[in-house]
């Protein structure tokens, strides 16, 4: 019975990281590579919370699954991927009756949060990218996974085989050159953490603008409010709490869901 399950347990996860140069090492360089895996859940599995100093990037390869990145929920099936940027906290849950499978990849380095913006500003549900061709992501990790050995060569492979994915997640999202070189006040504001309790004028003290101008630009770029946009997270967030906790919908049993948290 023991060989059994360690079988099922090496069939079900594998994991590659490098530990040949440290978290410190890895971070003042450009783009650097810390590991690689691949998961076939359990129903009902989850993971987390956890917060990380490295960006991640998950590949669905079948199966459902929710991800909870920031105080936001998604609905995620075969063909997605779901970005977790460093300093964010995040929990996802396997489906009950379909879980998910899904492959993996983490960097860190200087430019490593840059390039993870440039893709969550590009998408409609910041964290998500829906209908990719997985395929070809979970060649290029399955590669990585599949060095093993911690040395220098496998190192330099796997940095090697990293740099590939992000260049073609930017050709399938169409990402341009100039849309790399701008970082606007607009895109900005849909990463404040709207499960904090602030109002108009405070998110504008934030960016040390006038409200008026917060909400003019936020409407010129997303065809809706910042009221509106924020009041469809907190839709989002009390759907998931409906499906998957025993919570009351009663308002008094929400606010006291954020009170614990």
């Amino acid at each position: 019975m023991e060989k059994q399950t360690f079988y099922f347990i090496i069939l079900s996860m594998k994991e590659y990281k490098e530990t040949q140069h440290s978290i410190h090492y890895k971070s003042l360089s450009d783009l650097s590579f810390y590991s690689a895996g691949y998961e076939k859940c359990k129903h009902s599995y989850s993971y987390g919370p956890k917060y990380r100093n490295y960006q991640l990037i998950h590949f669905v390869l079948s199966g459902e699954g929710t991800p909870h990145i920031n105080e936001q929920t998604f609905n995620l099936k075969q063909g997605d991927a779901f970005l977790i940027p460093s300093g964010k906290i995040s929990y996802y849950k396997a489906s009950a009756t379909n879980p998910w499978c899904y492959t993996w990849i983490s960097f860190l380095g200087i430019n490593s949060q840059n390039y993870i913006y440039q893709m969550m500003i590009k998408t409609d549900d910041i964290y998500i990218i829906h209908n990719l061709d997985i395929t070809k992501y979970k060649t290029l990790i399955d590669e990585i996974i599949n060095l093993q050995e911690n040395n220098v060569i496998h190192y330099l492979k796997a940095n090697s085989l990293l740099f590939l994915i992000p260049a073609q997640l930017f050709e399938d999202i169409n990402l341009s050159e100039n849309q790399m070189q701008t970082k606007s006040l607009a895109n900005d504001l849909k990463f404040v953490n709207y499960a904090e309790k602030l109002i108009l004028k405070a998110i504008a003290k934030k960016f040390c603008i006038h409200p008026n101008y917060l909400t003019r630009i936020f409407h010129e770029k997303f065809h809706l409010s910042l009221k509106q946009y924020i009041m469809q997270l907190k839709l989002k967030k009390a759907r998931s709490l409906l499906i998957t906790t025993e919570l009351s919908i009663s308002p008094s049993m929400y606010r006291k869901y954020y009170a614990e948290k």
